[in-house]
C-alpha cells in the first residue's frame, strides 16, 4: 500500500493525548482509560534458520512460567534458544500487524496514526507530546483494510509502523513506546477475546493499573 498520508490537523492526535494518564507509568499512561479490556501483545523472536518463536513458547520450553509483563533482560538470561535477532522494538513485524488487524476488524474508513517525530527523515512538524515520555508524535491517516477488507500494512514514508493506530470513534487504540518489544490494546472485551485466542499473536490480558516498565534498556 502507498505510505500514510502526513496530517497538518493535528486535532485527532491531541484528542488521544489529552486522555493518557499523565503519571507516566500505567498502562493508562500509554493507552486512555475506559475500555473494557487491555491487551499486551509481545513481539516475536527471530530464529537463526529465519522462523520466530513467541516469547511464551521460549520460556515454558526453559522451564519457567510465561507472564503477562515479560522483559526482554530477565528473558535473555533464562533462555537457551539460539536467537538471532531480538525482537524489534517500537516496530512490530508485519506477520503481527496482519494478525493484529484481522483481530481488531477494522472497517474501510480513514484511521488515524501517529509516530515518533525523530526517526531519522521523519516528518518533524506539527507535533502532539504523548506520554509517558513525552515523545513528540507526528499525526497520519489511511487505511487498514482494502476494498476486499484485506489487512493492508500502514507504514510512513521512512517504511515503519507507527506506534499508535485508532479508529475515529476510539473504540479501540493500540500504543506503544520507541523502546518497547510489545504493543498494548485498549478495546472491547469482544475484541480482547479475539486477540487472545489467536495462535499467531503472543497476547497476554493486562490491566489498565498495571505498571508499564520502561524497556529502554
Amino acid at each position: 500500500m502507498p505510505p500514510l498520508r502526513h496530517e497538518v490537523d493535528i486535532r485527532p492526535a491531541e484528542a488521544v493525548a489529552n486522555l493518557l494518564d499523565p503519571r507516566g507509568d500505567r498502562v493508562t499512561s500509554v493507552i486512555p482509560p475506559g475500555y473494557e479490556s487491555y491487551v499486551r501483545i509481545l513481539n516475536p523472536i527471530e530464529l537463526r534458520d529465519g522462523s520466530t518463536i513467541s516469547w511464551t513458547e521460549t520460556v515454558s520450553r526453559n522451564g519457567f512460567k510465561p507472564h503477562a509483563w515479560m522483559q526482554w533482560p530477565e528473558f535473555k538470561a533464562s533462555n537457551q534458544i539460539d536467537f538471532w535477532r531480538e525482537p524489534e522494538m517500537g516496530n512490530p513485524p508485519i506477520s503481527l500487524v496482519r494478525h493484529l488487524i484481522e483481530a481488531l476488524q477494522p472497517d474501510r474508513s480513514t484511521h488515524y496514526f501517529a509516530s515518533w517525530a525523530g526517526y531519522a527523515t521523519e516528518i518533524q512538524e506539527p507535533t502532539v507530546e504523548f506520554s509517558p515520555y513525552h515523545r513528540e508524535m507526528v499525526l497520519y491517516t489511511g487505511n487498514l483494510v482494502d476494498e476486499d477488507d484485506s489487512p493492508l500494512l500502514p507504514t510512513t514514508a521512512t517504511g515503519r509502523v507507527p506506534m499508535y493506530w485508532w479508529p475515529s470513534d476510539l473504540r479501540w487504540l493500540l500504543g506503544h513506546d520507541i523502546y518497547a518489544r510489545s504493543l498494548i490494546v485498549g478495546c472491547s472485551e469482544v475484541s480482547a477475546q479475539r486477540i487472545l485466542a489467536d495462535p499467531n499473536l503472543d497476547a497476554y490480558a493486562v490491566k489498565g493499573s498495571d505498571k508499564v516498565l520502561n524497556e529502554e534498556f
